[in-house]
């Protein structure tokens, strides 16, 4: 898969990242590199494997889940946002 400028650009809206102008062709080489090593992932006959949804056998002790609130971690992840709302963060919309 090639990446162009189009797609380069699109990355970067979803990202919120900048890329340095000087700096998307070894960008684009970069991903594309990625993008056709994890396509010959696809070449890979898994057939004879069995599907698991863990990879550690279900032997690990889990905890209790108890959330705890942090009001000046809070604040200061909401502040340092680019978008947010009361108590939450604002992302741009991803799935079309």
């Amino acid at each position: 898969m090639t990446i162009d400028d189009q797609l380069l650009d699109r990355l970067e809206r979803l990202s919120q990242l900048k890329i340095a102008p000087e700096k998307r062709g070894e960008m684009g080489r970069h991903l594309s590199d990625i993008l056709s090593f994890v396509e010959k992932l696809n070449e890979l006959d898994t057939s004879h494997i069995d599907e698991i949804s863990s990879a550690i056998g279900g032997n690990a002790r889990l905890r209790e889940d108890i959330p705890i609130e942090n009001k000046e971690v809070f604040e200061e992840l909401i502040k340092r946002a680019p978008k947010a709302g009361e108590r939450s963060f604002i992302v741009p919309r991803v799935v079309g």
